[in-house]
C-alpha cells in the first residue's frame, strides 16, 4: 500500500501512515573503553547490537479511518490494542530478507548474538558447495536425546491481507526429522495450526519453499522443532523470509543477508505537536521511538 507500513502486535495489525522520510535507524551495542597505563586504549565491544528507530509523522489525528489517523500509533503505545512486543513489515526488507541478521545467518551466534534454539549448536562447519554466496559457516545441531524438543525462541512475522509470507531455511538434514516449524494464527478466530518445513539445499537457486497466505493467517511464529522419539543431526546455513503481494513469486538467486528486526517496543512516550484542528481532520506532528527487543 502506497505510503503505508504494516504495524501491530499479535492481537491487532493495521496499515499505518509511513513515517516521514529521513527516519533514523541506528544500531547500538555494548562498548567499553579502558585507558591503559602505556597511554593506549583497549576497546571491548559486543558483536551483537539492537536497532533504534526515531519515526516522525505529520498528518491527521482525527481521521475516522484507523489507517489514516495518527491516533492509531498513540493507541498502540497506550495499550488500546494490547501489550507489545510490536512488529512491523519494514518496507526496506520485505522484498529482500525480513529475517533479523542472526536468524538469517546462524553462524553469527558464535559472535555473541542470541541463540536461536534452547539447544546450542554442536559446532560451526564450513558451508559445503557454497556457490550462492551463503555464509561461510553453518550451524550444526546434534542430539541423541529422543525427547520432543520445541523452542521458546521464536521469530514472529505479521502478514497483511492480500500478501503472502515466503520462507525457506537452507541446509541439510543428516539424521532424524528436525524442522523449522511455523505456527500460523488464523485471522478469523486466532486458532493456531502448525506447519513443518523442509530445508532448501544451498546448491539450489530457490530462496524459499514454503508460503503462508495473509488472507487466511494474520501472523506466524517460526522456531526450531524436533518431534518426540527422534534423534537429530542437521545443519543450517541461512534463512530467508519475504512478504510479497499474493500475485507475486519470489525471485531465484543467491543468499540475501537479513535486513529485518525481531520485535520492537515503544522506547518513549508519543509526542504530539498540534498544528490546526480545522485542517484535514486535525493536523499534528507526532514522534516516538521504537527499540528492538
Amino acid at each position: 500500500m502506497d505510503r503505508k507500513i504494516y504495524f501491530g502486535n499479535k492481537t491487532k495489525q493495521v496499515w499505518i501512515n509511513a513515517p516521514q522520510t529521513g527516519m533514523t535507524a541506528s544500531s547500538q551495542s555494548f562498548t567499553s573503553e579502558t585507558q591503559l597505563l602505556n597511554g593506549r586504549s583497549h576497546i571491548n565491544r559486543s558483536r551483537g547490537s539492537h536497532r533504534r528507530f526515531q519515526p516522525t509523522w505529520v498528518g491527521s489525528l482525527n481521521s475516522p479511518a484507523l489507517e489514516s489517523s495518527l491516533q492509531t500509533v498513540k493507541d498502540f503505545s497506550d495499550g488500546v490494542y494490547g501489550d507489545g512486543p510490536f512488529y512491523w513489515a519494514d518496507p526496506f526488507a520485505t522484498q529482500q530478507n525480513l529475517c533479523p541478521p542472526h536468524w538469517a545467518t546462524p553462524m553469527m551466534m558464535q559472535n555473541d548474538l542470541p541463540q536461536l534454539w534452547d539447544i546450542a549448536p554442536f559446532e560451526y562447519l564450513d558451508t559445503a558447495d557454497n556457490l550462492f554466496n551463503y555464509p561461510v559457516k553453518s550451524a550444526r545441531y546434534v542430539s541423541s536425546d529422543t525427547a520432543e524438543v520445541g523452542s521458546t525462541k521464536k521469530l514472529t512475522f505479521i502478514i497483511p491481507e492480500g500478501y503472502t509470507l515466503f520462507f525457506g531455511w537452507h541446509g541439510v538434514i543428516a539424521d532424524g526429522v528436525p524442522t523449522m516449524r511455523i505456527d500460523r494464527y488464523k485471522r478469523s478466530d486466532g486458532a493456531v495450526s502448525a506447519l513443518d518445513t523442509t530445508p532448501v539445499a544451498v546448491t539450489s537457486s530457490a530462496r524459499t519453499n514454503t508460503s503462508v497466505d495473509g488472507t487466511t493467517y494474520s501472523c506466524v511464529d517460526i522456531y526450531f522443532y524436533n518431534p518426540q522419539g527422534e534423534i537429530f543431526d542437521f545443519t543450517v546455513a541461512g534463512m530467508i523470509a519475504q512478504i510479497l503481494p499474493s500475485s507475486a513469486s519470489p525471485s531465484l538467486g543467491g543468499f540475501i543477508s537479513g535486513r529485518g528486526t525481531t520485535a520492537v517496543e515503544f522506547g518513549s512516550t508519543v509526542n504530539i505537536e498540534y498544528y490546526s484542528s480545522a485542517i484535514n481532520d486535525g493536523q499534528v506532528g507526532l514522534s516516538t521511538e521504537w527499540i528492538e527487543v
